[in-house]
């Protein structure tokens, strides 16, 4: 073989032999190896407090460092109490108590628990299943659908309004054996601060431990005691007992969440919303006087101010890269933790390496991007990429970062609790004000008041603002002078915010989104004021207040809502559909609901017409806006 041949060969070898090493190592590089996480700013955010080996960032110490106030280890913390008289929660483990009590300055050895709380619901299972259970009941259950839940469910549903003895007998003892645990938490929410530590299970140091789980599913079943309570008080008349309870439970959302972890801050809005929900006046039998209205609105006037939740921007994004870490550390196996990670073709690639870093780095960016900016975009699940693109490393990790972020906690979504909160708060307190109205005037105000030849002059909310704090304001407008004379005109861009919901971003500072409905048949009408006597005894869930699509001005006074638009449902965050039928409708920007305010004083929550089903028809929607509502066994 010629020389030449020779090394013409042996180039090609040596061409071969570097293809197929290059070949070999982009197929390391990007298939087999996870590269593991490095600590950075641009990574792991922090770089500090370690674990003791220094090859992780502790998160869990970085948050109980950010989570632990000067007042959690004191007399100050009403959590604490709670703890010193009812002890450990069941199913707890004996080092998670001692953990808890540590953060609290406690001897966990030396507690000696002398009270005991039951959720009433275990009652009303336990009653459905012993043989004192009255077989009557079942009348009011379908014959192919009478399981043990079922019965529970119907049990449970007249806890959700004012009831008696005679109505659910077995819940006597529950109310003498509960009674001073649930007095015991009415003296634990007025301390200064109600501090849940954040715990560890077992030792282990991961996002799933870094809530105050322990004491979040304890007070979750003190809110039902305190709703069952306080509906029992409103039924048999103990109103200012039923207004220490809504107090209670109002003041507990109130403190859970302020405590800076996501899952405190969830929970302590649903507390209030819960609270909201419980109409002080629900009982038409036991109406609370005027002094009972004034000191409940005092009360509530008084609560500390909420958190507002960017504070706890930091936390969430701790908790979250404590989660990648433990994947990156492979602690936790991340394609078993996410579903949806299952879906993808070719799945079994989706076990092949992922760099970390390249995770954390665009999550961390996604999430600066956020903070950054006052919008709050909403990050969809990436789509599944073929089986080609999953082969480089950098594309999978792209995927993984961008999957997990649109796991993450919503920013839309806690945002929106937030504004549903302040929505429910401020319904609430209109529906009140319009109570102690009719208290004093016999009546309830007109829809608007009007001159001696029937001309408009004032909305209903310029006749309320001396029962809302606005006495200055009303003394200012000249009644006597329609709403938009030239001197009256001053206050149309008056920012009145407890007339326009939060979530209502559209509105603007001199509108307003909340409205009455006015009819024949409804409690408002145009010039005329109508007693709430002249409703009968299925008028306590009468709707008074309503969300509607469109904002006006809240000076306004004939721009309110028509009987025939009312009775058509509630329409589903679509104002210009809304407007293209003829006329504004009840609606929200809630997502997925509405709220209305009742002659009991309660908010509630609805579905938009178009999803509701058999438990809430149109026809009961009509009869709620009439007070001639019969079925008590709907579910909100």
């Amino acid at each position: 073989m010629p020389p030449s041949t020779r090394k013409s060969r042996r180039g090609l070898w040596v061409c071969g032999a570097i293809v197929f090493l290059l070949v070999a190592a982009a197929v390391y590089v990007n298939l087999l190896p996870s590269r593991p996480l490095r600590i950075a700013k641009e990574t792991t955010y922090i770089t500090e407090p370690l674990t003791p080996d220094g090859k992780e960032v502790d998160y869990f110490a970085a948050i109980q460092q950010l989570t632990h106030p000067e007042s959690m280890a004191t007399d100050a913390n009403g959590y604490r109490l709670v703890v010193q008289h009812l002890g450990e929660e069941r199913g707890m483990a004996p080092e998670n108590f001692a953990d808890l009590c540590g953060q609290l300055g406690l001897d966990a050895h030396s507690i000696r628990p002398d009270m005991t709380y039951r959720d009433p619901r275990d009652v009303l299972k336990a009653y459905a299943e012993s043989a004192e259970f009255d077989e009557t009941l079942l009348d009011e259950l379908p014959p192919d659908d009478r399981s043990t839940r079922e019965i529970v469910i119907m049990l449970a549903q007249r806890l959700d309004g004012p009831w008696t003895l005679d109505e659910l007998p077995m819940m006597a003892s529950w109310l003498a054996q509960n009674g001073p645990a649930l007095d015991l938490l009415g003296k634990a929410v007025r301390k200064p601060s109600f501090q849940l530590p954040p715990m560890g299970d077992a030792g282990q140091r991961c996002l799933d431990t870094i809530v105050s789980a322990y004491g979040l599913v304890l007070m979750a079943s003190f809110t039902g005691g305190l709703q069952a309570r306080a509906h029992y008080r409103i039924a048999t008349g103990d109103l200012d007992g039923a207004i220490d309870d809504i107090i209670t439970l109002k003041r507990l959302g109130r403190l859970v969440g302020r405590n800076p972890t996501q899952g405190c801050l969830i929970s302590g809005i649903e507390f209030e919303l819960l609270a909201d929900s419980i109409g002080v006046a629900g009982s038409l039998e036991h109406p609370p006087s005027r002094e009972q209205l004034e000191g409940f609105i005092h009360e509530l006037d008084g609560l500390q101010p909420p958190r507002d939740g960017r504070d706890l921007a930091l936390i969430y994004r701790l908790e979250w890269l404590a989660r990648i870490q433990s994947y990156a550390t492979g602690r936790r196996a991340w394609q078993d933790d996410w579903p949806f990670f299952h879906e993808l073709p070719f799945r079994h690639l989706a076990k092949l390496g992922v760099d970390w870093n390249g995770v954390a780095f665009r999550f961390n960016r996604a999430w600066d991007d956020i903070e950054a900016s006052n919008s709050v975009p909403s990050i969809a699940r990436p789509e599944p990429l073929s089986a080609v693109w999953l082969l480089f490393i950098h594309v999978r990790s792209k995927y993984v970062a961008d999957a997990l972020l649109s796991e993450a906690p919503s920013w839309t979504v806690e945002r929106e609790r937030w504004r549903r909160r302040a929505c429910a708060t401020q319904m609430q307190r209109i529906t009140l004000a319009m109570l102690l109205y009719e208290r004093d005037h016999g009546t309830l105000p007109p829809a608007w008041s009007v001159d001696a030849a029937g001309n408009a002059l004032h909305s209903w909310r310029v006749l309320l603002l001396p029962y809302l704090g606005h006495e200055e304001l009303h003394r200012r407008i000249r009644l006597d002078e329609p709403w938009n004379s030239d001197y009256n005109r001053q206050f149309h861009d008056e920012a009145m915010p407890i007339y326009r919901c939060p979530s209502h971003r559209g509105a603007k500072p001199g509108e307003a989104t909340y409205s009455v409905v006015v009819g024949p048949d409804m409690p408002f009408e145009a010039g005329r004021s109508k007693r709430l006597s002249d409703f009968g005894p299925r008028s306590s869930d009468m709707i008074l207040l309503v969300e509607r699509t469109q904002p006006v001005g809240w000076m306004e006074p004939t721009a309110e809502l028509t009987q025939a638009a009312a009775d058509e449902g509630i329409f589903w965050r679509a104002p210009k559909r809304a407007l293209a039928h003829g006329s504004d409708r009840i609606g929200s920007h809630h997502p997925d609901m509405a709220m209305v305010g009742l002659r009991s004083g309660a908010v509630k929550s609805f579905p938009p017409s178009d999803n509701i089903d058999d438990d809430l028809t149109l026809d009961l929607f009509r009869n709620l806006l009439r007070g001639t509502n019969g079925d008590r066994t709907y579910r909100w």
